[in-house]
C-alpha cells in the first residue's frame, strides 16, 4: 500500500503542477464590455468540455485550473458570434491572459477574420509574469511608460512611480541588470516602446536570500525589460532648449537640458544635465528619482553630500539660476560582477525678498517677530561615488562601496527684525551677514557575506566602513539698533550684539565601524541570529568668536564608542510570515576633551520585536525597537550661533544620550480586482532623557539651549485608499495624516510641557479621457496648532485650504494641451491676517514631427502674476510664516529633440 500511495501522490502533484489559469475580457466591436457572456473550453483532440466560465460585470471570465494541453476556446453571447480559438497551454504556464477578445455582430461575414493564439498576452511562469510587449498596441513614438499603463495589473501615477496590483516597483532592470536602480522615470520616460521584447514580473531575491536559500518573507517587486537585440547599444533619450520672458519683458528666461542613454548587454551609461533661470532647482520627477542609488538594492540620494536634489516641481522661492548634471555608468565584470560609478554636479544660486513673522507663546504674554529679509546665496555640490559588486560563487557576495564630495555655500542676509512683547516692549534693529561654507568629505564601506556548508540558512557575514567629513563655516555678522538692555548686550559669545563679529566654525567628523553577523537554522522555522560590533565616531570642534577687542574660543573633541552585541530569535510560519524577537546589549562611552573634559561611561539593554503576516490580500507589520541618540559637537559646543531673525543657539557640554523607544505598525490591503487599496501606519515614540530646549527671552533675542528633559512623545497617523470607478474611467484617492509630538522644556526657566498638532487630510478624484488625458480635482485641508499645558497661554492655531484642479488633454497626435489651477486659502491665524493666493500655470505642446518623436512646447507659469509664495507651519514653541517672492508670471517656449 505504501508504495501505492506515494505513487498516487505524485500523481496529484504532477496534475497540480500542470494547471492554469486562463482569462480575457469580452468586448463587442466598438470596445464595450459584454457582461454574461458565455466561454467553453475544448479539447483539441475529442472536443471534450474541459473548463467554462461567464464573464461577470466587467467582461472578464476566468477558468480555474486547466491542464496542459491544446484546445479551442469557444465564446457565445446573444446577437454576437466569433470562430474558435486555438490555444496551448504548456505544463510551465500557470497564467493565461489573453486581453481583450472581440465578438462580432450575428450575421457578420467572419470568412476573413483569422483567430490565432500564438501571441498570448500574458503568461504566468513560476514567480514570474511575463507580459509579451509586441501584443499590446501602442502608439508611433510611444514610450515604455506608454506601453507599461496598458499592461493589465500594471500603473503609473502621476511622479512617475510604477506600481504593479497595488504595489510599490522596487527596481528596474534592463536585460536582467540593475540600471538606475529604484527610478522607473528614467528607462520608461525615454526607451521607445518598440524596443521592448518582453516585460517580466517578479519578487527579485535579495541577496541575503540567495545566500543563504531561504526566502524572509520581504517583497522586493522587480520589474525586468528584455530589449530586442537591434535595439541594444543605440543612444536615446531626449535633449532640450528654450527661452522666454518675464511679465514686463525686462527679464529673460531659459531652459536647456537633457537626459541622454546607452544600454548594452555589457554597459549601462546615463548621463543628465540642465541649466535654467525658471526656478528648476534640481530635477523634476519625471527627469530624476533618486539618481544615485547605483546598481544597489535599496538606499537613497544623499542631498548636500554630492549628489543631485529632487524638485517637486512646484513653484520655488526667489529668483533661482540652476546647474546639475549627472553621470551613471555601469559595467558588468566578468560572469558575475557589476561596477557602477557616478558623478554629480549642483550648482545654484538665489536671491529673494522675505518676510517673516514669529508667534510664541508665554504665561500672559505672546511674543511676536516680524522680519523684513533680502537674501542672497550660491550653493555648489561635487559627489562620486563607487559600488562593486562580487558573486564569488552561488553561496558568498562582496560589495564595496565608496564616495567622495565637496560641498560649499556663501551667502548674504540682510534683514531688518522687530520683536514685540507685552513684557519687553518693542525692539527694532538690523543684521546683516556673510557667511563661507566648505565641507569636503567621504566614506567606504566594505561587505562580505556566504553561506557556511550546505545547510540552509546557516551564513555569515563581516563588514567594515570608515568616514571622514569637514564642515568650515565663516561669519561675519554687524548688528545696530539692539536694545538689550543697560548691560549693553548679551554675556553669551556668539549671541547678537550691537557691532561686528566674526566667527570661524570648524568641525571635523571622523568614523569608523566594524560587524560580524552569524545566523543558525535551529529548526526549519526557527532560527539563531547573532551579531557583535564596535563603532567609534569622533568630532573634533573648534569654534572661535571675536567681537570687537574681545575673543573666546571653544575647543571641545567629542568620541563616543559603542561595543555591541545582540541576538535575535526569528520564527518563521506560512508564506512570509515572521515573529522575530531579540534584544541588543551596548557598552557607549562618551569622552570630551578641551575647554571641557569628561569620560562617562553607559550599559544598555535595547529589545527589539517584529511580527510581520500576510493574510491573502493583506498585510501587516508590527514592529517595536530602541536605540541610542548621542548628542552631537554641535549640540555640546558653547558659542552660540545666531541667526537674522534673534534666534540664537547655543550647546551645552553637559547633555547625556537619550534613549528612543519606537512602537510602529502598517497595514496594506490590495484587491486588484476590485481596483481597491488601503494603506495605514501608526508610530508612537517615547524619549527618556530627551533633547530639549530651554528657551529663554529677551527683549531682542529668543535663546535656545539645548537640555536634557525627563521626557518626550510623538505620533504619527497615516490612512490612505485609491479606489478605480470603472463607470468614468477613473479614481478616488484618499490621504489622511496627523502628527503630534510632546515634550518637556523650559520657558524662561519654567518647565513646561509643549504640544505640536498637524493634521490635514487630501481627497482627490481622477477622470481618464484617454491614455494621455485626464481630469484631476482635489481638496486639501491642513490644521496645526501649538500650545502650552498652563491655562494663561493662547493657542496658536493655523489652517490652511487648497483646492486644485489639473487638466491634460491630448487633443491630437499634433496637440497638447496642459493646465494646473491652484487656489490656497489662509485663514486668520493670531499673529496673521486671512489671504487667498490662486496660481494658474498652462502649457500647450505642438508635435508636427509625428515619426521623430520630436515636439515644441510653449508654457506660461504664474498667470495670474500673484508672485507670493507662503508658508506656515506649528513647531516647539513657535509658529511661523514666511511671504517670499518668486518669479512671477513669464512665458516660455523649448523645442525637444528625441535622439
Amino acid at each position: 500500500m505504501k508504495p501505492l500511495f506515494i505513487l498516487i501522490f505524485l500523481l496529484c502533484n504532477l496534475v497540480a503542477y500542470g494547471q492554469s489559469e486562463i482569462s480575457a475580457t469580452v468586448v463587442d466591436t466598438t470596445g464595450t464590455t459584454l457582461p454574461g457572456a458565455n466561454a467553453i473550453l475544448l479539447r483539441t483532440s475529442d472536443t471534450l468540455l474541459t473548463s467554462f466560465a461567464t464573464t461577470d460585470n466587467k467582461g472578464v471570465f476566468l477558468m480555474q485550473k486547466v491542464p496542459a494541453g491544446d484546445y479551442l476556446l469557444r465564446v457565445s453571447f446573444l446577437g454576437f458570434e466569433r470562430p474558435d480559438q486555438k490555444i496551448t497551454v504548456t505544463e510551465t504556464d500557470q497564467y493565461l491572459g489573453l486581453g481583450e477578445i472581440k465578438m462580432y455582430p450575428a450575421g457578420f461575414l467572419l470568412n476573413d477574420i483569422e483567430v490565432t493564439a500564438d501571441r498570448i498576452p500574458i503568461r504566468m511562469k513560476g514567480d514570474t509574469m511575463l507580459y509579451d510587449a509586441e501584443a499590446f498596441a501602442v502608439g508611433e513614438n510611444a514610450k515604455v511608460e506608454d506601453l507599461l499603463r496598458r499592461l493589465p495589473g500594471m500603473s503609473i501615477d502621476a511622479s512617475g512611480q510604477l506600481t504593479w496590483r497595488g504595489k510599490p516597483v522596487q527596481e528596474i532592470m534592463i536585460n536582467g541588470k540593475p540600471f538606475f536602480a529604484g527610478n522607473a522615470t528614467l528607462v520608461t520616460q525615454n526607451l521607445d516602446a518598440k524596443a521592448l521584447k518582453n516585460v517580466e514580473v517578479f519578487d527579485q531575491k535579495t541577496d541575503s536570500e540567495e545566500i543563504s536559500g531561504v526566502d524572509d518573507g520581504e517583497e522586493n517587486t522587480t520589474v525586468n525589460l528584455e530589449m530586442k537585440d537591434e535595439f541594444k547599444a543605440k543612444v536615446f533619450g531626449e535633449v532640450y532648449a528654450g527661452g522666454g520672458v518675464a511679465a514686463g519683458g525686462d527679464d529673460p528666461r531659459y531652459d536647456a537640458g537633457g537626459k541622454v542613454f546607452r544600454i548594452s548587454d555589457a554597459t549601462q551609461i546615463g548621463v543628465l544635465g540642465t541649466i535654467n533661470n525658471v526656478n528648476r532647482v534640481g530635477f523634476t520627477g519625471n527627469e530624476l528619482s533618486n539618481f544615485n542609488r547605483s546598481s544597489g538594492r535599496g538606499g537613497g540620494f544623499r542631498f548636500g553630500t554630492g549628489s543631485l536634489p529632487y524638485y517637486d516641481g512646484g513653484q520655488a522661492p526667489g529668483q533661482n539660476r540652476s546647474l546639475a548634471t549627472g553621470i551613471n555608468f555601469g559595467k558588468s565584470v566578468g560572469e558575475h560582477g557589476q561596477l557602477t560609478v557616478d558623478y554629480t554636479l549642483f550648482e545654484r544660486q538665489q536671491t529673494q525678498i522675505v518676510t517673516e513673522r514669529q508667534a510664541f507663546t508665554r504665561s500672559n504674554n505672546e511674543r511676536t517677530i516680524l522680519s523684513d529679509q533680502t537674501d542672497a546665496s550660491t550653493r555648489y555640490s561635487h559627489g562620486m561615488s563607487l559600488e562593486f559588486e562580487q558573486e564569488i560563487d552561488t553561496t558568498s557576495r562582496l560589495r564595496f562601496y565608496g564616495s567622495g564630495y565637496l560641498t560649499g555655500d556663501d551667502g548674504r542676509a540682510l534683514a531688518r527684525t522687530t520683536a514685540d512683547s507685552e513684557q519687553d516692549g518693542s525692539n527694532t534693529y538690523t543684521v546683516e551677514e556673510l557667511s563661507d561654507g566648505y565641507n569636503p568629505g567621504g566614506n567606504a564601506t566594505l561587505g562580505y557575506n556566504r553561506r557556511l556548508g550546505t545547510k540552509q540558512g546557516r551564513t555569515f557575514g563581516a563588514s567594515a566602513g570608515i568616514g571622514y567629513q569637514k564642515d568650515q563655516t565663516d561669519l561675519q555678522i554687524l548688528v545696530a539698533g539692539l536694545n538689550e538692555g543697560s548691560g549693553g548686550g548679551l554675556p553669551i559669545a556668539g549671541s547678537l550684539q550691537n557691532g561686528l563679529q566674526l566667527q570661524d566654525r570648524r568641525t571635523n567628523s571622523f568614523n569608523y565601524d566594524g560587524e560580524l553577523r552569524y545566523d543558525e537554522p535551529l529548526t526549519e522555522k526557527l532560527v539563531l541570529e547573532t551579531e557583535i560590533g564596535y563603532s567609534f565616531d569622533e568630532d573634533e570642534g573648534d569654534y572661535r568668536f571675536r567681537l570687537e577687542e574681545a575673543s573666546t574660543t571653544n575647543l571641545l573633541t567629542r568620541g563616543w564608542s559603542e561595543l555591541r552585541g545582540g541576538t535575535d530569535l526569528s520564527y518563521r510560519f506560512g508564506k512570509g510570515n515572521n515573529l522575530q524577537v531579540g534584544a541588543q546589549v551596548q557598552r557607549n562611552q562618551l569622552n570630551i576633551e578641551g575647554d571641557t573634559t569628561r569620560n562617562s561611561d553607559f550599559t544598555y539593554l535595547l529589545p527589539n520585536v517584529n511580527f510581520r503576516m500576510r493574510t491573502g490580500k493583506a498585510f501587516f507589520r508590527l514592529n517595536y525597537r530602541a536605540n541610542v541618540q548621542s548628542p552631537s559637537v554641535s549640540q555640546l559646543q558653547t558659542i552660540a550661533r545666531p541667526s537674522v531673525t534673534g534666534r540664537v543657539s547655543i550647546g551645552n557640554s553637559d547633555l547625556d544620550p537619550a534613549t528612543v523607544h519606537r512602537v510602529s505598525g502598517n497595514v496594506w490591503f490590495n484587491d486588484q480586482f476590485r481596483a481597491i487599496s488601503l494603506n495605514g501606519y501608526v508610530s508612537m515614540n517615547y524619549t527618556d532623557n530627551a533633547f530639549g530646549n530651554s528657551l529663554t527671552f529677551t527683549p531682542g533675542q529668543q535663546i535656545y539651549q539645548t537640555v536634557n528633559v525627563s521626557h518626550a512623545w510623538g505620533t504619527t497617523i497615516y490612512a490612505g485608499s485609491t479606489i478605480g470607478m470603472a463607470f468614468m474611467k477613473g479614481e478616488l484617492r484618499t490621504n489622511l495624516s496627523s502628527n503630534r509630538s510632546v515634550g518637556q522644556g523650559f520657558v524662561d526657566g519654567v518647565a513646561r510641557t509643549n504640544t505640536s498638532d498637524n493634521t490635514s487630510g487630501t481627497v482627490d478624484i481622477t477622470k481618464e479621457f484617454n491614455e494621455k488625458s485626464f481630469l484631476k480635482a482635489g481638496y486639501t485641508y491642513a490644521r496645526n496648532v501649538n500650545s502650552f499645558d498652563d491655562e494663561e497661554s493662547v493657542d496658536i492655531v493655523t489652517v490652511t485650504h487648497d483646492i486644485v484642479t489639473q487638466f491634460e488633454l491630448e487633443l491630437t497626435e499634433k496637440w497638447r494641451f496642459e493646465s494646473r489651477f491652484l487656489y490656497r486659502i489662509f485663514e486668520a491665524a493670531s499673529f496673521a491676517d486671512a489671504t487667498n493666493i490662486p496660481d494658474l500655470q498652462a502649457s500647450i505642446e505642438l508635435r508636427p514631427f509625428k515619426k521623430a518623436g520630436h515636439y515644441f512646447r510653449v508654457s506660461g507659469r504664474d498667470l495670474l502674476n500673484q508672485n507670493t509664495i507662503i508658508n506656515r507651519q506649528a513647531q516647539a514653541f513657535v509658529t511661523s510664516e514666511t511671504i517670499s517672492d518668486g518669479l512671477g508670471r513669464y512665458f516660455l517656449a523649448t523645442f525637444h529633440y528625441q535622439l
